[in-house]
């Protein structure tokens, strides 16, 4: 077999000096020749068509041994190949999904009613206006972004005449990533040949996403001034993206077309623009199999294996100290080092590792490098304290009324939120007619000023009654609190009726917090 090879091989030009078989691999010692890597390439493609080992494929390898240069022919390994129908349904399922989690940022964008119901993530795929949306304001520009990513990979696989399968998309569903998906990836079923193959097949990718994810980021800023929705003072605790530097820069370049005062509610576009800088961020990092592993090794040969375990240890440092500015530690780059240490951490060499790079594609290498700094996001997902929150606690809330009895509770209102002053923080009182309810202020407790009561002479700052001694006000500080006494009374001569007694406090965006007081007749539960 190693003569048929060998005489195969010098009908294509090469000089064999001697060949062998090693037990694993046929060996022939060549002469370098003159334009090595279109001679090798010429090579490659002419064992990709023909078929020397019956039913197996084989492939060259060129390495070099001190002053000797070796061809080195391999069977190719067996590769499962998927069917092609996996592509496509692959395709479907993370549409859907992309789109489900498209309705679930639309939803909260828009202020659906869905939002108010049970089980409000199963009703967005029932409620077709928020789904549709969900699609054409963040699935289908978000899959349009990988979409580029991938056939960047596949164009240039192709253009190197790699056996290249289309993209096989990964869905996933929003409860568990909040985008819908984990990317995609294309299947390459051959040793790639070279280095500048290497880098083209490792870089087309991120680079076409990103020209996809720019517009899509800026028309997601448009679409957000447009709009204008604004952050709700008092929504709670909130689920904030991190920024990076390139999306800060594109942010302020947005500023000057289309300036907005005030903080606004991202549009879903914005959104799906952030995770194509998120995916090319990811998918850049120098290390095993990912695009930046393909990218490293082509420009630093096998030294590119330490990049991975440097990699490693950085995420895991960043798992606990997050970088100054950019928000807290995230806990998912320990999840992400993981997965990189069990997918490998080495990178496989080209077929052909001896021809130089070139100048051209050394610069293509740099400028992806500096897409990694500009578009890694140091804390993608974290949560923060809304600026305004308030909480209601109370020391009893079923009361057992008689004409012979006095119920009360006592009640204490915080404002739990970060921003200072609460103005016009309304509450009310809904009761039974045969009821009589009192709502008296013991003290206000402001985190500067202390304590106060009604003898105070700041107490009216804080405390206020209208002109029907029936509506209260009160305007509370950051992680400041009111005391309150309510008091519940039957009526003379009523019969004991149960019923509810319900307070209710008025926010300044008109949300409202409830707090309700059950009236049972006694005995009863």
């Amino acid at each position: 077999m190693s003569k048929a090879i060998k005489n195969f091989i010098e009908v294509l030009g090469w000089k064999v000096d001697k060949y062998l078989w090693d037990g694993n691999a046929h060996l022939f010692y060549v002469e370098r020749p003159n334009e090595l890597e279109t001679k090798f390439e010429e090579l490659r493609l002419a064992f990709k068509t023909a078929n020397m080992l019956g039913t197996q494929r084989i492939f060259p390898m060129l390495r070099e041994a001190g002053n000797d240069l070796i061809l080195v022919i391999l069977p190719q390994p067996p590769i499962d190949y998927f069917q092609n129908k996996i592509n496509l349904y692959l395709l479907i399922a993370t549409i859907f999904t992309t789109t489900w989690a498209g309705s679930m940022w639309w939803a909260s964008y828009s202020d659906s009613n869905v939002l108010e119901q049970s089980w409000w993530w199963l009703r967005i795929l029932i409620t077709p206006d928020v789904f549709f949306m969900g699609f054409l304001t963040f699935s289908l520009p978000l899959m349009a972004i990988l979409g580029a990513h991938e056939m960047g990979h596949y164009y240039y696989a192709r253009k190197h005449n790699l056996d290249a399968s289309l993209p096989f998309f990964l869905p996933m569903p929003p409860m568990i990533f909040p985008f819908g998906t984990m990317g995609a990836f294309i299947s390459i079923r051959e040793p790639i040949p070279n280095r500048k193959a290497l880098l083209d097949v490792g870089a087309s990718g991120p680079i076409a996403g990103l020209i996809v994810a720019i517009p899509v980021t800026l028309l997601g800023f448009w679409l957000t001034e447009k709009s204008a929705v604004p952050v709700p003072v008092d929504s709670g605790d909130s689920l904030f993206l991190g920024s990076s530097f390139f999306f800060d820069m594109l942010a302020s370049f947005g500023d000057s077309f289309y300036p907005s005062s005030g903080a606004y509610l991202s549009h879903p576009v914005v959104l799906a623009g952030w995770t194509g800088f998120f995916v090319t961020a990811l998918n850049l990092m120098p290390a095993g199999q990912l695009d930046g592993g393909h990218i490293a090794r082509s420009m630093l040969g096998p030294k590119a294996n330490t990049l991975s375990y440097t990699i490693i240890i950085l995420l895991i440092l960043m798992t606990f100290y997050g970088i100054p500015g950019y928000g807290p530690p995230y806990s998912g780059w320990a999840v992400y080092a993981i997965l990189i240490y069990f997918l490998g951490t080495s990178h496989p060499p080209p077929s052909e590792e001896i021809s130089s790079l070139g100048s051209s594609r050394m610069g293509v290498g740099i400028i992806t490098g500096l897409i990694l700094l500009t578009t890694f996001t140091p804390s993608p997902i974290f949560t923060v304290d809304s600026p305004f929150s308030i909480e209601i606690e109370s020391d009893n809330e079923i009361f057992y009324p008689t004409n012979e009895s006095f119920n009360f509770t006592y009640i204490t209102i915080t404002n739990n939120g970060q921003s200072d002053g609460w103005d016009n923080l309304s509450l009310s009182l809904v009761y039974p007619k045969n009821y009589t309810v009192d709502l008296v202020v013991n003290y206000v407790n402001i985190s500067d000023m202390g304590e106060m009561n009604s003898t105070s002479l700041n107490f009216s700052k804080y405390v206020s009654f209208d002109d029907s001694l029936e509506n209260l006000t009160l305007n509370l500080s950051s992680k400041s609190y009111c005391n309150l006494s309510l008091s519940i009374t039957l009526n003379e001569e009523s019969s004991v009726e149960q019923g509810e007694v319900i307070l209710s406090v008025l926010s300044r965006t008109e949300e409202v917090y409830t707090r309700t007081f059950y009236l049972n007749v006694e005995g009863e539960t």
